[in-house]
């Protein structure tokens, strides 16, 4: 069982390490990428989208609250899961960060009990943190009240900027006229809120909620296992993609990033694109099995024609089935050359190039290894080479799959250098 695979976190790393570093060469300089993960393998991923993206370009961890209702179940009830954002260039990103809209809850904050010809209005603090010489000016009342910043912040505007307002009768002094200033601000110049990291299933839906919606459009709730709420992948759309971009989704399962893109194309006149890539899932017991074509596919039929009496969001897109291609194929690699050039890099004398699960030159004192291709079967070998030497530099095409088996203090673990790649013929494995 999986669960008694020792191995098994070490292989998910790998497998996610590297289409994050494909997604990250995929993303223009403003992109952004949202990861969906649970308690499980939260810390390796944030550890290794952090290797991948760079620390700089961390924006921020949100929980999802998944349920509603109590789980009763385990230890300790699961109510929530994560998405995980970083962006390729975080300061490119930040200024093309969409806001999300206001709900009703927002919303009925905003009163006109005074009939103001400009609709609706609501307050807004005129404070602000920190301390900034010229925000720590005297302020007077028109009843000749004076308001100072509360300690440890100041005014959030210079006092020039202040005048204007009252200028425009933009400050409110409370209904008896002694309260604190505060900005009025009208509901018709709210263009969004600013996302938070918190994210409750009554903004974004929860898993019950998709179950249904999985019902709605394929007539079964059993049809894929961990479906999400349209509403939580519309969050992501509104957060980090404009209306003419692309969408990528590595993982479609059934289908909601294309649904969410569809349905927000057709409430605004976007014209969003969306890729999704997903498997037959087929096991030896189901050969027939294939959720791509049966569930997340026939599922974007649906939405875009309309189903069941739902008028459909118009749209089209194209179902495309990939060939198998023989391992062998994937990568031709010319491990020769590969290994001659890493020893000129480290060694005064060059050992040739033999067919072996692991390459290596050098003394005990420094050696460097090479692994052409990277498996458990060997790891004993490697692990008594790097036994054998004071100081080791391992290069190979996975290295942080070995990083996690071969660790010493004495190892310096390295990937294949770029420009070697390239030369000599990589294509995205071994």
């Amino acid at each position: 069982m999986e669960r008694e695979d020792l191995w098994r976190h070490s292989k998910w790393c790998e497998f996610i390490y590297q289409r994050l570093v494909l997604a990250k060469d995929l993303l223009r300089e403003d992109g952004v990428i949202f990861v969906s993960i649970d308690d499980n393998e939260m810390p390796a991923l944030s550890l290794l989208m952090k290797r991948v993206f760079g620390e700089a370009n961390f924006v921020g961890t949100c929980v999802w609250q998944k349920r509603y209702s109590r789980e009763n179940r385990e230890t300790l009830g699961d109510a929530h899961e994560y998405v995980v954002v970083y962006a390729r260039n975080a300061a490119a990103f930040k200024p093309t960060r969409g806001l999300i809209p206001l709900g009703p809850d927002q919303a009925k904050v905003y009163k006109n009990l005074n009939r103001d010809p400009k609709g609706p209005w609501a307050t807004v603090s005129l404070n602000a943190q920190g301390y900034r010489p010229n925000q720590m000016y005297v302020i007077t009342a028109p009843n000749g009240k004076e308001h100072r910043p509360p300690e440890g912040r100041c005014w959030a505007l210079t006092e020039p900027e202040f005048l204007k307002l009252i200028e425009q009768d933009r400050v409110h002094w409370g209904s008896d006229g002694n309260g604190v200033p505060r900005l009025i601000r009208y509901l018709s110049e709210v263009d969004g809120l600013v996302p938070w990291t918190w994210w409750p299933h009554e903004e974004v839906g929860h898993t019950d909620e998709a179950r249904k919606e999985i019902r709605k459009w394929l007539g079964t709730q059993t049809a894929f296992d961990t479906p999400k709420p349209v509403r939580l992948l519309e969050r992501v759309l509104r957060i980090g993609c404009g209306p003419n971009d692309l969408v990528l989704d590595f993982f479609a399962g059934s289908g909601t990033t294309g649904h969410a893109v569809l349905k927000l194309n057709a409430e605004d006149g976007g014209s969003r694109r969306f890729i999704l890539v997903s498997n037959t899932e087929a096991t030896e017991a189901d050969p027939a099995k294939n959720l791509c074509r049966d569930v997340c596919a026939e599922r974007v039929r649906r939405v875009i024609a309309g189903h069941d009496g739902t008028p459909g969001t118009g749209g089209d897109f194209a179902y495309l089935r990939c060939r198998r291609v023989p391992a062998g194929r994937l990568a031709e690699i010319d491990h020769a050359e590969v290994w001659t050039a890493l020893q000129l890099v480290h060694a005064d004398t060059l050992s040739p190039f033999v067919a072996a699960p692991v390459l290596t030159a050098g003394t005990e004192e420094a050696s460097v290894l090479y692994v052409p291709r990277v498996s458990q079967a060997v790891l004993p070998k490697l692990q008594a080479l790097v036994d054998a030497s004071r100081a080791v530099t391992l290069y190979s095409w996975q290295p942080e799959f070995l990083r996690e088996h071969v660790r010493a203090g004495h190892v310096q673990h390295e990937g294949i250098p770029e420009s070697l790649a390239r030369r000599f013929g990589w294509r995205g494995g071994a």
